[in-house]
């Protein structure tokens, strides 16, 4: 069984999970990517360790300013050569749906993989709807990130029998450590791109919040972007003692989130959000919206952390609490290890070659 997958760019998160499948497919696995990378990254990605082609590159940015629009029409001779047996697609680019096409007209399988949740596709236009109603009724199987791309797909009536689940993942032993919580000298961790969407200023209003109830907190941000100088800012005007890594590098984020003792999410829109991952492997409790895929799936409530609304007050409340309460982090802590042990590479690529296999009744 030859497979191809086709996506927008190199994403650290996913690029184990390939080697995986590469090591047990061989030469029968082809990873296409649309780009190298799109502007608002900065992953240093390295070397891939499986086959792999870049098409020309042709790269449209949406007005909001964090998507962007692949069309890459040179697909098809890369496809042609290749000669898939199953395509499987990760977005509704022209990209993708030149690779759907090829799938229809040369009697290919066909899988949409997606990260998405109804939350997430919630603004989609009419048009955006009929595509993918069109896809996913010709297609063969379904794979979703999370527990809620599954229930996405099942919104489109796909029955379950054929939907999986390839979740996103780190290498969760690389963030594995023993540091209590007298060791971390940081209370409140912030990770992400530093723009409205990660929604940094009500980091910023539970921080003071926090602060005013428990003197002399300090604050551990990392990420980069244009609202970084409008929070840092905010930070000193309220007197918070903070520490200002900027971008971290992959192989570094072990050594600063083991250093935190309480992890706030705060996003308005995350399909997933892989710093959950990293936060709970090295055993920091995590707080997020309920706007991210990692919301009542990884991150449960009162289990390994919590999922708020995005009210500075409720988060303040719940921040004290942990952080006045060693014995209750200890408990979040040791859950928050355990919750990321099925969250595994080896899982994950399984989840795709199961989905492959089901398209061809094995």
């Amino acid at each position: 069984m030859k497979i191809v997958i086709v996506t927008n760019i190199p994403a650290p998160y996913r690029l184990p999970i390939f080697e995986k499948i590469a090591k047990k497919l061989g030469d029968n696995f082809l990873v296409i990517f649309a780009a190298r990378t799109e502007p608002n990254r900065s992953w240093n990605i390295g070397k891939l360790n499986f086959k792999h082609l870049f098409l020309n590159e042709n790269i449209t940015e949406k007005s909001d300013g964090f998507n962007y629009v692949h069309n890459n029409p040179d697909i098809w001779k890369h496809l042609k050569k290749f000669n898939p047996d199953v395509i499987i697609t990760t977005g509704f680019n022209p990209t993708h749906l030149y690779a759907w096409m090829y799938a229809k007209l040369f009697a290919k399988k066909h899988i949409p993989m997606t990260d998405g949740t109804l939350e997430s596709e919630k603004h989609l236009s009419p048009l955006h709807k009929i595509i993918r109603k069109l896809v996913y009724a010709t297609s063969h199987a379904f794979i979703g990130a999370s527990t809620s791309s599954l229930k996405l797909f099942r919104n489109y009536n796909i029955p379950k029998e054929s939907i999986f689940q390839s979740h996103l993942c780190i290498n969760n032993e690389h963030f594995q450590n023993t540091l209590k919580f007298d060791d971390r000298p940081y209370d409140l961790m912030f990770s992400g791109q530093l723009t409205e969407r990660k929604l940094p200023f009500l980091f910023a209003d539970i921080a003071k919040k926090v602060s005013d109830q428990i003197k002399g907190i300090k604050v551990l941000i990392l990420g980069d972007g244009p609202l970084k100088k409008d929070l840092l800012e905010r930070l000193k005007n309220d007197n918070i003692d903070y520490e200002y890594a900027g971008f971290v590098e992959q192989k570094m984020l072990p050594l600063y989130y083991s250093q935190a003792k309480l992890f706030l999410f705060t996003t308005r829109l995350d399909p997933w959000g892989v710093v959950a991952n990293e936060a709970l492997a090295s055993g920091t409790p995590v707080i997020v919206t309920p706007h991210a895929g990692v919301a009542d799936d990884l991150v449960q409530n009162s289990f390994n952390g919590y999922v708020l609304e995005a009210e500075s007050d409720v988060w303040a409340k719940y921040s004290v609490e942990i952080l006045q309460d060693s014995a209750k982090w200890q408990i979040l802590s040791e859950n928050a290890r355990k919750s990321v042990d099925q969250y595994t590479f080896e899982n994950a690529a399984n989840g795709i070659l199961n989905a492959c296999e089901y398209t061809f009744g094995i």
